[in-house]
């Protein structure tokens, strides 16, 4: 069993326990639900934000990762929409649609799932390809240039879940009087302290460009995998606290939408759009980029979908059950299958 391999197991396992830990401690009154946001807050503020700059900072200055903003908004947009009719179809109430058309859109491409899957397994696919002949720098490398692509994806599909999810959301959601106009809560998304994980990201994105040398004490520290660790427990802690597993299978029929939407659906969107932009003329995405980008489709429900059907009024309880189910099914199926697939694509 190589590092990577080790790697991965054991962020698996730190995010099961700390789920765990979070559910036991809300169920034995130990810790309010509520808590879970400040929890959330600091992960998102320091945590991600410090590792997003970390590992943007590493992206190879390839004009050709502009293909990241051209296909990701897409990504969020086409799954959200074509939700839409399917909800309806299946007699969902209209908070319900919304639920399912948020859970369409967004994907748990970040550093607790997608992003690291990335770090962890895309490496193993140019290690087949030319017969082990890597050295374990040159492996290194490519595992962190994969994780600066997920982290791509993360913000490019942040900015336009913001853009087109938000007012999608609001539309199904149940309107109050004191709520926020759309163009103020798109707003405030960008001048939050929560946008920070945006804007390190960036900062990571211009040093990179401009070609800033890397601090060394980074990978000398392992701070990186350190930042991604600490992150990813106190992540699944704050969702611990706020997971509630009564009344999971209420809602089969949309399991079973969100389930072909998230995990056919998508990936097949992902590569029509990679055939159409290797076919254009124009530079195709660089290979690493391509095998993030399919990977990344395969993603289950983000739990920030949870998030925004409370901030829409949408059935926010309904949201809970969806992440839950989409996201065991994504580990108890669709992860075997890409663990021996994607590294061979």
């Amino acid at each position: 069993m190589d590092a990577r391999t080790i790697e991965f197991f054991a962020l698996a396992a730190v995010s099961g326990s700390s789920i765990a830990a979070g559910y036991i401690s809300r169920e034995r009154g130990w810790l309010a639900e509520e808590f879970s946001r400040k929890i959330h807050w600091f992960t998102i503020v320091f945590l991600w934000s410090t590792a997003g700059l970390f590992a943007l900072w590493n992206l190879d200055p390839n004009p050709h990762n502009i293909w990241v903003l051209a296909i990701e908004p897409l990504l969020v947009i086409i799954p959200a929409f074509l939700m839409v009719p399917l909800a309806k179809a299946i007699g969902l109430r209209r908070n319900q649609v919304g639920v399912l058309a948020v859970a369409a859109g967004l994907r748990n491409s970040g550093f607790a799932l997608g992003a690291f899957l990335a770090y962890a397994i895309l490496p193993a696919g140019h290690l087949l390809r030319q017969q082990g002949a890597l050295g374990p720098q040159a492996v290194d490398k490519l595992s962190i240039e994969a994780l600066a692509y997920g982290m791509l994806v993360v913000m490019t599909m942040s900015m336009a879940v913001v853009i087109f999810l938000f007012p999608l959301a609001q539309h199904f959601g149940d309107q109050r009087k004191d709520d926020d106009t759309i163009g103020r809560i798109i707003y405030k998304s960008f001048v939050d302290w929560k946008a920070m994980l945006f804007y390190s990201a960036a900062l990571g994105i211009a040093l990179a460009y401009l070609r800033v040398p890397f601090p060394t004490v980074v990978h000398d520290w392992y701070l990186l995998k350190v930042l991604i660790f600490v992150g990813s427990a106190t992540a699944y802690f704050g969702i611990g606290l706020r997971l509630h597993v009564d009344h999971l299978w209420l809602h089969a029929r949309s399991h079973a939408v969100v389930a072909v939407v998230k995990f056919i659906a998508t990936p097949l969107a992902t590569l029509l759009l990679l055939l159409i932009a290797r076919n254009l003329g124009l530079a195709s995405p660089p290979p690493l980029l391509q095998q993030t980008l399919l990977l990344m489709a395969f993603m289950p429900m983000a739990i920030q979908g949870v998030m925004v059907s409370n901030l829409f009024h949408l059935d926010a309880r309904m949201a809970g059950s969806v992440w839950l189910v989409n996201t065991v099914i994504f580990l108890t199926v669709v992860l075997p299958v890409i663990l021996v697939v994607v590294p061979r694509l």
